[in-house]
């Protein structure tokens, strides 16, 4: 009892401090559990926000490269069509079939006149055989006379035979001439197709001119192709990830897709419309690209159909066309107001949109329905178009356009004049350049340069490279404005999220 009475005394003696004692501890056990709470809280919430952009990273960088997929199996259509139409190979292969006539003609002409000369060769040396024959019959008669006479006869009996001799010769000269003729005539018919010079330089002349249109007529398309996609695709993986997330804060357990048998859900697409808004890209294909070809000819008609075949070029007078083209296609008269791409890329009237739709397997009367389902469609595909040309009329577009067009010009100045303008030094990778002894006496670097007519067939040919999807194709994945410009309308979620 002595112990629990102390106890007792002590406490009363000190129980103001032991009270603060136990406030004090008491408190800092709440505080510890709220600080853990608060941490615990911070750390899922910032383990969720990685995770969603990590996801977000995901599908978006996933969304890029269907892009690119899109694109590929897309140009076989636009190849099929540009090549044909413009097929210049066929042009080639005319002029280059003449050129082979003509080298037979040539080979047949040393044939014929080799033949001549040596038939002319026999002829004289028969006449010569003839003359000599005479001349010692002649000779044999002339020995019974006298020696005056004799040398008379040896003086005038010559003479006397060139005459015969000569009309032999003329005689033989213009039957070779009759046969040679003949030959000729022969000649010309059997070698047909063989171009003269006012086709020749017709035939030139459409070659440079389709040389230029076909190849810039590729490049605009496939950019505008590949900028259309990029919008379409964005659009739409933008719905798709809104949903996801819509999903997720319905307490889903996992992000899942909607099948085609599903009833669409707030901010998500029926399977119908996305089918139909990606077919919009139809319009593109088959009839923006002629429009472009339309004013890509205007261009090449203005800028280069004055330009001789035979001019040197060096490769700031290439760079100097290149630009020139570009401003005339880009820009209005004024060389100041951009174009507009949108009725090169997507159709702008309602019967316009019922033809791609047609076009593509569609019901063409399917904007005129009044039922409750189709009539939602058809408020979404008109919304998504009308929001893809939207962006196209911004300015956001046109400076991603033009970051894509110089990064592929870039390429085409490469192949088609780098190579056959530039020094071999200066296309060389610095890696592998090596110190040299450099002669006063010569340049470093020799200007090159080349005719027109020359440059042609490297100008045609990156028409078949650019629609290949190869080096110029891979040239967008590094382009940051386009990326940066695919982010932007990827994440702006806007009406999506408040219909959620």
């Amino acid at each position: 009892m002595p112990f629990f009475q102390s106890v007792k005394d002590y406490t009363k003696r000190h129980r103001k401090g032991l009270f603060i004692t136990a406030a004090i501890g008491g408190g800092s056990y709440l505080l510890g559990r709220y600080a853990t709470g608060k941490l615990r809280d911070l750390q899922e919430k910032a383990m969720t926000e990685r995770v969603a952009k990590e996801n977000l990273k995901r599908r978006f960088q996933q969304n890029q490269n269907d892009c690119v997929f899109t694109v590929l199996s897309l140009l076989p259509t636009l190849s099929d069509q540009i090549l044909v139409e413009m097929n210049i190979e066929a042009a080639w292969a005319k002029l280059q079939e003449s050129r082979k006539l003509e080298k037979k003609e040539e080979q047949l002409k040393r044939q014929l006149e080799q033949q001549q000369r040596e038939k002319e060769e026999a002829e004289a040396a028969e006449a010569k055989t003839k003359a000599e024959e005479v001349e010692g019959e002649q000779r044999n008669e002339n020995d019974e006379n006298d020696e005056d006479n004799n040398t008379k006869v040896q003086t005038n009996g010559p003479l006397t035979e060139e005459k015969p001799e000569l009309e032999n010769s003329v005689g033989s000269l213009g039957a070779s001439t009759a046969t040679l003729a003949d030959n000729e005539d022969t000649q010309s018919k059997i070698l047909e197709g063989i171009l003269d010079k006012k086709a020749k330089y017709l035939l030139w002349e459409e070659i440079k001119a389709s040389s230029f249109t076909r190849t810039y007529t590729s490049i605009y398309s496939v950019t505008l192709l590949t900028l259309l996609t990029h919008i379409q695709l964005n659009l739409l993986g933008r719905f798709t990830y809104v949903w996801s997330v819509s999903v997720l804060n319905r307490s889903e357990p996992t992000i899942r897709l909607q099948h085609a048998d599903e009833e669409p859900e707030g901010g998500f697409l029926d399977p119908q419309t996305e089918r139909m808004f990606l077919s919009a890209s139809w319009w593109l294909l088959h009839r923006g690209w002629r429009k472009c070809a339309e004013r890509v000819k205007e261009a090449v008609d203005e800028v280069v159909g004055s330009v001789s075949l035979k001019r040197i070029f060096k490769y700031e007078d290439a760079e100097e066309i290149v630009t020139k083209l570009r401003q005339r296609i880009e820009y209005e008269r004024d060389g100041t107001t951009p174009i507009s791409f949108r009725t090169w890329m997507l159709p702008e009237t309602d019967a316009e949109v019922q033809e791609f739709l047609l076009q593509t397997g569609f019901d063409a009367d399917y904007l005129k329905t009044n039922d409750n389902e189709n009539n939602n469609n058809n408020i979404t595909l008109k919304r998504l178009l009308d929001e893809t040309k939207d962006y196209i009329d911004s300015p956001d577009f046109f400076a991603v356009l033009q970051s894509c067009l110089d990064e592929v010009f870039a390429i085409f100045d490469h192949q088609a004049f780098g190579k056959a303008l530039l020094p071999a030094t200066a296309t060389m990778d610095f890696s592998m350049a090596k110190i040299q002894e450099v002669n006063d006496d010569e340049p470093v670097n020799k200007v090159k340069k080349v005719t027109l007519a020359n440059l042609l067939p490297a100008i045609s040919r990156q028409a078949h490279l650019v629609i290949a999807g190869n080096e110029y194709l891979n040239a967008f994945a590094y382009i940051k404005e386009l990326q940066a410009f695919s982010a932007m309308i990827y994440t702006q979620y806007g009406e999506e999220i408040s219909q959620n």
